[in-house]
């Protein structure tokens, strides 16, 4: 059982304000922070409650395309380091002022910090565009609130909208069918009016080969219930070019950390008792508040000291059957971290827990390299960083100016059902590399054929029809070995602990 940590804001692919707005006004933080993230912090951030925001372990790319609502790959230009130093950055402004304001404040945080200068420009970019077929989607919608939803019906998802444009349903697009559309969507209809649709497709990892796949994918759902075709076109899309920056940020102003104010280091409220024997494993942690239940204590202790559940070490057998419910409260402006922190703290009081660290070996993922690899010397000069697309329902992993030491944190969340463990460099490679990685879902690996190959797509190789799993593609297309052993890692010991949890 994983917890989702709900951000409030982590990303927004297209907003709805001015995305040119290279020249704001000058309104700022009331106070702000910005340093070099410490070695080994995890990434989470969100913009809070209250006017407040917290970035931890963010890149500067990951930063600016926050500050200026765009995805980072419209982010140009910039030093190699741009997407792999991690920084971290809190700040707090008047609690009334909005999402827009604190995006503002953020772009002249970051011209103030690293002396960022970004200039919008246009760049010619592939695109899906939403083309008006012969008769259209008919007959406008009667009014009423925009809004969409998507639910599951046999394996099939159906998006229902009503009023909603063609010009909404290309933003939309991106966060609704990621997998179909993996580049920005522009409308192209030239139709000003609103609609009411349900758009029925299945996921693209599970179309079959063939014309059957194509009748069942997105694109042909929308041109089947709309009239308007997608096409892949190439336009001219704003792009924001990095013409300066600093990699060190200036000093922070001093007494910064007592007007940013200490984070909280206990839960305002709190419960903790035994799970009813039906009860379902389920977590959340957002807007400051943990609502957990169903779950063993090991799994408890794993959120909190942010580590893999089987890098809790000693007690009993108890501790991964006897279930507990967990409900929390904290201020809203209590970022993820902070949140690990309090429970930390929480299960020492409840359960008198002592733990220590100590390094053991444990199972992960290493990758190793033999006395030959494949790997080609990247150009110093250009930008690292790495990118999954989809096609066909197959996964291109392309790395550009990458070390081993980067790629190994990137792989695990672009191939989560092949890697349940951690990844460790063992290559002892020093050099940064270009290079691209192409496997199948694992899913699709059971004598499953892919879907019919599209130009540019993944194709699987003939002697299996559902293609190379994650471990065959990095023998086959970097030279190097990913194998599933034991490996010294730092682990949480646990030295005393109660069964039973103090009163509430």
């Amino acid at each position: 059982m994983r917890f989702v940590i709900a951000a409030l804001c982590l990303f927004v692919f297209l907003s709805k304000m001015g995305i040119g707005q290279l020249a704001p006004s000058k309104p700022i933080f009331e106070a702000a922070e910005v340093h070099v993230s410490p070695a080994g912090t995890t990434e989470s951030g969100a913009f809070l409650p209250a006017g407040r925001l917290e970035f931890r372990g963010s890149t500067l790319l990951r930063l600016i395309s926050l500050a200026y609502s765009v995805p980072a790959d419209r982010v140009a230009g910039g030093p190699p380091w741009i997407d792999t130093d991690r920084f971290d950055v809190i700040a707090k402004a008047p609690a009334a002022a909005s999402q827009a304001t604190l995006r503002i404040m953020l772009q002249n945080l970051l011209a103030e910090r690293f002396e960022l200068s970004v200039q919008q420009q246009e760049k010619p970019t592939a695109v899906y565009a939403l083309v008006l077929g012969k008769r259209g989607p008919g007959k406008e919608s009667g009014g009423g609130d925009s809004e969409c939803k998507i639910t599951t019906e046999e394996n099939l998802r159906v998006y229902t909208c009503r009023n909603v444009s063609m010009s909404s349903l290309a933003e939309r697009l991106l966060l609704a069918a990621p997998a179909y559309f993996n580049r920005p969507v522009v409308d192209r209809t030239g139709l000003k009016g609103s609609y009411d649709f349900s758009i029925r497709w299945l996921p693209r990892g599970q179309l079959p080969a063939g014309a059957e796949g194509h009748s069942l994918s997105a694109y042909a759902s929308i041109e089947k219930q709309l009239d308007i075709k997608v096409e892949e076109q190439t336009v001219p899309m704003p792009v924001f070019a990095i013409e300066k920056v600093n990699r060190e940020p200036a000093d922070n102003p001093p007494g910064i950390s007592e007007k940013l104010g200490p984070p909280p280091t206990e839960f305002e409220v709190a419960t903790i008792r035994p799970s009813r024997p039906d009860a379902t494993s389920n977590a959340t942690v957002n807007n400051g508040r943990i609502d957990a239940q169903g779950l063993s204590l090991k799994e408890i202790i794993s959120f909190a000291y942010n580590i893999e559940e089987d890098w809790v070490k000693g007690g009993e057998k108890w501790l991964e059957t006897d279930r507990y419910d967990l409900v929390a409260k904290s201020v809203p402006t209590a970022s993820a971290d902070t949140i690990r922190v309090m429970v930390q703290s929480l299960i020492a009081e409840r359960f008198q827990l002592k733990v220590h660290r100590e390094s053991q070996p444990v199972s992960v993922y290493v990758l190793s390299a033999p006395a030959k690899h494949k790997l080609k010397e990247a150009d110093p000069d250009s930008r690292s960083g790495c990118k999954l697309s989809v096609a066909d329902g197959g996964r291109s992993f392309a790395c550009q100016n990458t070390t081993m030491a980067q790629f190994v944190e990137k792989l695990r969340p672009a191939a989560a059902a092949y890697l349940e463990d951690r990844v460790v460099d063992a290559t002892g490679l020093t050099g940064a590399y270009d290079f691209t990685l192409t496997w199948m879902p694992r899913n699709l690996l059971n004598g499953a054929p892919a879907a019919a190959p599209e130009p540019g797509a993944v194709t699987p190789p003939a002697d299996r029809p559902g293609g190379l799993t994650v471990f065959e593609a990095v023998d086959r297309h970097l030279g190097l070995k990913l194998a599933r052993q034991k490996h010294p890692m730092p682990v949480i010991v646990i030295d005393t602990i109660n069964r039973k949890p103090a009163a509430n």
